[in-house]
């Protein structure tokens, strides 16, 4: 039943030709990865409505378009940290897992969706005994983040505003720590943002014209 949701809901925002193709990848991830994170939630009466305007709904990303982006890590990446911006229920972060990283974080603003991402967690402890794994509850506004951090994904998880702040904790962090830093974008409405603070996009795609996704550098 939550498969014929999620198809009837991409049919009717996107056509049917992408939600057969969603849906494929889906099956086939959920499957691979060993979780359950199909699906959407507007998350009204979850977060503050001031936030919520910022945000948006909560929808994992697809599996096509993660795979692809996960796949342009070079092995120096899983030598450093992994952060899930907006990680929703977890599947980046158990993707993430199962491509080697040994750090893993995720923050999201939804204390429900960070119950369900912490229960995968619990899962990916077990199935990797040397894996580092930290989930937050928190607001993009106010995450710090860590020095070790190589690596952030993103999918689209909130406006040009959010992102201007969110952007400026990035600045925070390759101050206190200069590196290199790669962000993996997942429809990238705010790419130009980026480009501006000085990221090179060095890969992108786009397929089934409404999956998108890049990788902005920063070296």
């Amino acid at each position: 039943m939550k498969q014929l949701r999620y198809f009837l809901y991409i049919w009717w925002h996107w056509g049917f030709s992408l939600a057969c193709f969603i849906l494929k990848h889906e099956i086939r991830g959920e499957k691979q990865y060993g979780i359950q994170t199909m699906g959407v939630d507007n998350l009204t009466g979850e977060v503050p409505a001031d936030d919520l305007a910022h945000a948006s709904v909560y929808e994992p990303v697809n599996y096509y378009t993660a795979t692809w982006l996960l796949n342009h890590l070079e092995p120096a990446d899983l030598r450093t940290a992994f952060l899930d911006v907006g990680c929703g229920k977890g599947r980046v972060l158990a993707m993430a897992a199962a491509y080697g990283f040994k750090e893993i974080a995720g923050f999201d603003f939804s204390a429900r969706l960070c119950r369900d991402a912490m229960a995968i967690g619990t899962v990916l402890r077990t199935q990797y005994p040397d894996l580092s794994l930290t989930i937050t509850c928190m607001n993009a506004r106010y995450y710090d983040i860590p020095e070790t951090v190589g690596v952030i994904f993103l999918f689209n998880p909130f406006d040009a505003e959010v992102t201007t702040a969110f952007i400026g904790k990035v600045a925070e962090s390759l101050e206190r720590q200069p590196r290199p830093l790669k962000i993996l974008y997942a429809n990238p409405q705010c790419k130009q943002q980026w480009l501006d603070a000085g990221f090179k996009e060095t890969a992108s795609f786009r397929k089934q014209y409404y999956l998108q996704g890049c990788v902005l550098e920063l070296k």
